[in-house]
C-alpha cells in the first residue's frame, strides 16, 4: 500500500544505520552516491514530521510549527570557523518556532542520531536585552518562576542545569548577587534554559515519535509561556 503523501510513519531503521555508517566514513566519496538514500530515508521523514507537528501544535493552540524550507537543518556542516574538516553532520534535525525561525528562541528542537535521539523545548543561548529580561522576571517574581520548575518536575522534567552547559556563569551575574542563596541562584547563571526529553530507537523509527512531542510540548508549556512573556 503506498503511503500517504506528507503521513510521517517514523524514521526507517535504515536511516539510523545509514548515519552510523556516515560517522564512520565523513567524506563526500561516501555520501556523494548514497545521497538519494539519505532524502528518502532522513530528509523526506522530517519533512512529514514537521508537517503534522506543526498541524497537530495548532489544533492544540499551541503557536509552535514550521515548514520544510526553514525549518530542517542541512546536513552539511559549516567549516569555516571548524578545526573538524568532516563535511557531514551525522545527525538530522529540525526547529519549530512561533514564527518558523531557527533562531528564535522558545521552541521545539528535534534531533535524530543513532543512540542520541531527544527532543529539546529551547530558549538556547538568548541575546542579553531576553536574558537581562528574563533575570530581572525571576528576581522580581520568583514564585512565578518557582511554578514553573514544579510543573515541570511533575512531569519529571528538568530544566538543563549549569554543569550541562559550557557558557553558564561560575559566579552570580551582576545586579543580582542578593539572590545567591535563593534555591533558583544556578538559574541566574544559566545563558540557555532547555528542557529535554530523550527518545528511544523504538519511539524514533515509530509514528508514536510524532505523538510523543506533541505531548512534550504541552508538558512544558509553562517554561514556554514564561519565557515568551519576557521575550
Amino acid at each position: 500500500m503506498a503511503t500517504e503523501p506528507n503521513r510521517f510513519t517514523g524514521f526507517p531503521a535504515g536511516g539510523l544505520r545509514f548515519l552510523e555508517k556516515l560517522a564512520k566514513r565523513n567524506e563526500r566519496d561516501f555520501f556523494k552516491p548514497r545521497k538519494e538514500r539519505y532524502e528518502r530515508d532522513l530528509l523526506e521523514p522530517m519533512r512529514a514530521f514537521v508537517a503534522e507537528a506543526s498541524a497537530e501544535l495548532h489544533r492544540a493552540k499551541i503557536p509552535i510549527g514550521g515548514d520544510a524550507k526553514r525549518s530542517i537543518f542541512r546536513i552539511y556542516r559549516d567549516l569555516r570557523f571548524s578545526n573538524d574538516k568532516s563535511p557531514y553532520k551525522t545527525h538530522v534535525a529540525a526547529y519549530l518556532s512561533y514564527d518558523g525561525g531557527r533562531d528564535t528562541p522558545g521552541g521545539l528542537y528535534v534531533h535524530v542520531a543513532p543512540g542520541r535521539s531527544f527532543f529539546s523545548i529551547a530558549f538556547y543561548n538568548i541575546g542579553k536585552p531576553m536574558l537581562q529580561r528574563w533575570r530581572e522576571e525571576m528576581a522580581r517574581r520568583p514564585a512565578r518562576f518557582r511554578a514553573v520548575v514544579r510543573a515541570l518536575a511533575r512531569r519529571r522534567l528538568a530544566i538543563l542545569p549549569p554543569e550541562e552547559w559550557d557558557d553558564a556563569l561560575q559566579r552570580m551575574p551582576r545586579g543580582f548577587q542578593a539572590c545567591a542563596d535563593s534555591d533558583l541562584a544556578p538559574y541566574f547563571r544559566l545563558h540557555s534554559f532547555c528542557v529535554r526529553r530523550m527518545l528511544t530507537r523504538g519511539e524514533v523509527t515509530s509514528r508514536c515519535m510524532l505523538e510523543r512531542a506533541v505531548a512534550f510540548v504541552k508538558e512544558t508549556k509553562p517554561l514556554l509561556d514564561f519565557g515568551w512573556s519576557v521575550d
